[in-house]
């Protein structure tokens, strides 16, 4: 039974959301298959969204690090506690991240950790974090020349 299968046995049949990371021509003819399979049932539009691959950058990785330093230094400042750039790392990737197994020898272990993050991966999760921060009114840095601005300028967002 391949992954989407196994969500909907798991949800009854009825799949609103999931994503998939496609690394071979197999991942896309499940996804194809399912796209087909929900439109011959009568199902309704679907959204796409196709992400960059490669390794996240050192650019996007250093302004998320930004980030995470500006939100402990205004946590501290509205009163919410004394945190550190680590802690709000901790935090986010309890909030927003999907556990992925790392295995070493027979041991396999669930880990959070952007660093294998592709580019798209990552900037799916600065979007996160940038989102969070503005709800909760918090002041994040946008350097006009960085990859993660170019990249939303592209984006129109």
């Amino acid at each position: 039974m391949n992954a989407i299968d196994e969500l909907r046995e798991r949800y009854g049949g009825v799949l609103m959301a999931f994503e998939k990371v496609v690394t071979c021509t197999d991942g896309l003819h499940e996804i194809s298959g399912y796209t087909h399979n929900h439109f011959e049932q009568g199902g309704g539009a679907l959204r796409f969204r196709i992400t960059n691959s490669g390794k996240r950058s050192l650019s996007q990785n250093a302004l998320m690090w930004k980030w995470l330093t500006e939100i402990a230094q205004q946590t501290k400042q509205k009163g919410y506690g004394d945190y550190d750039s680590e802690d709000m790392h901790i935090y986010f990737k309890d909030k927003f991240f999907v556990d992925k197994p790392l295995t070493i020898g027979k041991t396999t272990i669930q880990v959070k950790s952007t660093k294998k993050l592709d580019k798209g991966e990552m900037t799916f999760y600065m979007n996160q974090i940038h989102q969070w921060a503005v709800n909760a009114g918090f002041r994040l840095s946008m350097p006009e020349d960085s990859e993660y601005m170019k990249l939303m300028q592209s984006q129109n967002m």
